[in-house]
């Protein structure tokens, strides 16, 4: 299964805040951040294309315990990862992120369930007492993500790096057929505490001088996932009723009481 990493393994952990396109005019955000960055270089690095496809069970049983398993693909590399997502509201804290190997682009969880499960139950401390590798085995691709856009880095004085994109998500639900189409800000950064200071400036000027970018506290799954949801009707309304206005209630209340003041009087 499994190739080996080939890339370089980072030191220190990565996080990516994702962040909803309110204006979508990428040359006007790349001049605020080059102003408010000040002596920090923004440098331009080609274009992003990648997939994510996301696998799960028919009820859910991974994403409804919190985990995620993916495999990732771009033009160099295709890779198997898990991503356990707590309900904590810190976007830093919220995630542990668990690497699984390099593998081939059409390799399925399925061909390859104690290895994967081996990761899981690493990654969870054993808590399961269910058979994971039989939950892996029965695993399908769910959510189809390919991320298209242009990727720049930002380099300080210090040496300190972060990597941002301007994303196009192009996303498909491959069970219920619905597709959807989302313009995202994308900035991944390296938790070296030695640089802790350049990172939040680096925040500090996204959240301050640039307002058409706004943070969502969701991973790309959680956002395609909210993309492509069919919404239920709510219990009191009947399929096709549309909620009443405010307007409309008063009216019907006036209605009614002249109705019952000429009922009186007859």
């Amino acid at each position: 299964m499994f190739l080996g990493d080939k890339g370089k393994p980072n030191e220190f952990e990565q996080t990516r805040r994702n962040y909803d396109i309110i204006i979508d005019n990428e040359r006007l955000t790349l001049q605020k951040l080059s102003r408010g960055l000040g002596f920090y270089n923004v440098v331009p690095e080609g274009t992003a294309h990648e997939v994510e496809i996301v696998y799960d069970t028919d009820r859910k049983l991974l994403t409804g315990a919190g985990l995620i398993l993916r495999k990732k693909m771009n033009e160099k590399r295709a890779y198997f990862s898990l991503v356990r997502i707590s309900t904590m509201n810190n976007v830093q804290q919220r995630e542990k992120k668990s690497f699984l190997g390099e593998c081939e682009p059409k390799d399925q969880p399925s061909n390859f369930p104690v290895q994967i499960a081996d990761g899981i139950n690493k990654i969870f401390n054993n808590l399961f007492t269910v058979n994971v590798a039989d939950i892996v085995q029965h695993c399908t691709p769910y959510v189809r993500i390919e991320i298209l856009g242009n990727k720049y880095k930002i380099i300080s004085g210090t040496g300190y790096q972060a990597e941002m994109s301007f994303e196009t998500l192009k996303i498909r639900d491959l069970r219920t057929g619905r597709h959807a189409e989302r313009r995202n800000f994308s900035l991944n950064t390296e938790l070296n505490p030695q640089y802790e200071r350049e990172r939040q400036h680096i925040l500090d000027v996204i959240d301050h001088k640039c307002k058409e970018l706004f943070f969502v506290n969701r991973n790309r799954f959680e956002i395609a996932e909210a993309a492509v949801k069919i919404h239920e009707p709510k219990p009191n309304q009947k399929n096709g009723e549309q909620k009443k206005t405010k307007k409309q209630i008063k009216a019907e209340i006036k209605a009614k009481k002249k109705q019952e003041q000429e009922q009186e009087q007859e």
